[in-house]
């Protein structure tokens, strides 16, 4: 999600870049310009957060998703961008992927597997 917010920030600042770089050479005062077209810069701004927000929209959907699992686990979780997958803390601190881990070693769901037949076919 981080990666989101830098991309947001970079792209206002190049928006802040071109608008400074056009008044340098049109020989215009640059609060001068954005008090005048300050409808257009705010439209501006808000077409390319639209853009990054569309371009990141699966990397959202997924950093979500993965936040909410971790809130119905009660465990803490992570959504790696460049993994491309939803990541689970375990005991000693690591992040394992949670669609191939189990039961976390260390947690009350850890058991063998000889108390599971013990305890579910008894009658």
């Amino acid at each position: 999600m981080w990666l989101f917010w830098i991309y947001e920030f970079l792209g206002f600042a190049a928006i802040l870049a071109l608008i400074f770089a056009y008044c340098h050479f049109r020989k215009q005062k640059f609060w001068h310009f954005i008090w005048h077209h300050l409808k257009w810069i705010v439209i501006s701004i808000i077409a390319v957060w639209l853009i990054i927000a569309v371009l990141c929209w699966n990397h959202l959907y997924n950093a979500t998703h993965c936040y909410f699992r971790g809130v119905s686990m009660h465990a803490n979780t992570k959504y790696s961008i460049f993994l491309n997958e939803c990541q689970i803390e375990t005991p000693s601190g690591a992040y394992i992927p949670i669609d191939r881990s189990r039961a976390i070693p260390g947690s009350s769901d850890d058991h063998d597997g000889n108390n599971f037949f013990d305890s579910s076919f008894q009658q």
